[in-house]
């Protein structure tokens, strides 16, 4: 630690995680932490964010706390807005500032291929511009109801609304767009704030095939994972 431009000190996000949930607990309380980045930071991956969620999870199992899973909750929300999301896993349906995550059922087995971006994009720069420019829409809240009553995602009705405030800003995010829909995945799109893309593949063959005429740009290749796949777990077994 740290990979790309992650803090090192008390300020990354992780170490904020412990000392908040430290503070909450109560009582004398320690831990020594290694922290292992591969999801880039500044990506628009949510790596920070699961750094929080995981250490979260890991010290109240550590430290065998009585916090209950609202309260855990509650403060990985006050830590950042994505990090409650992480704590859930899988699909899932945020509102608010965070503190609202409702699971949705698991997402078919599609394939994802990533493109980062060549630099790190400050989330912070990407929402003062969008307070400049503005929403093109309101919440498509029909989504929800229908995944969550079990229908397959409506994956033509999804977007990121961050994505034009963001190409407009960063131009080469439109480049890298372009590229990654030339493959033919059922959904190209801006991860978060930026600046990877990704392309949703409804298979494997075909995620690997669109990694192979992107393998210049260095693309990650990866399985979309259902809720049990995906949950945190501490180190010793206890969840």
């Amino acid at each position: 630690m740290p990979a790309g431009a992650a803090p090192a000190g008390p300020e990354n996000l992780a170490v904020r995680a412990v000392r908040a949930l430290a503070a909450t607990a109560g009582g004398a309380h320690g831990a020594r932490m290694t922290l292992r980045k591969v999801i880039p930071a500044g990506g628009g991956l949510g790596g920070g964010s699961a750094d929080a969620a995981a250490a979260l999870v890991g010290a109240a199992s550590l430290w065998r706390t009585d916090v209950n899973p609202q309260a855990l909750v509650e403060l990985a929300a006050a830590l950042g807005a994505d990090v409650p999301f992480f704590l859930v896993g899988g699909a899932a349906w945020g509102v608010g500032r965070g503190s609202e995550v409702a699971p949705l059922p698991d997402l078919p087995a599609w394939w994802v291929v990533l493109l980062p971006g060549p630099a790190p994009i400050s989330t912070a720069e990407v929402y003062r511009a969008l307070d400049a420019r503005g929403l093109d829409g309101d919440a498509d809240c029909e989504i929800y109801e229908w995944v969550a009553s079990g229908g397959d995602l409506p994956v033509g009705r999804c977007r990121n609304d961050l994505q034009p405030t963001v190409a407009q800003r960063w131009p080469e995010v439109t480049e890298r767009l372009a590229r990654v829909r030339a493959t033919g995945p059922m959904l190209a799109m801006l991860s978060g704030s930026g600046g990877t893309v990704f392309g949703l593949y409804r298979d494997e063959s075909d995620a690997r095939q669109a990694a192979r005429a992107l393998a210049a740009a260095g693309p990650l290749l990866a399985p979309v994972l259902g809720r049990e796949a995906s949950r945190l777990r501490a180190t010793d077994g206890r969840e």
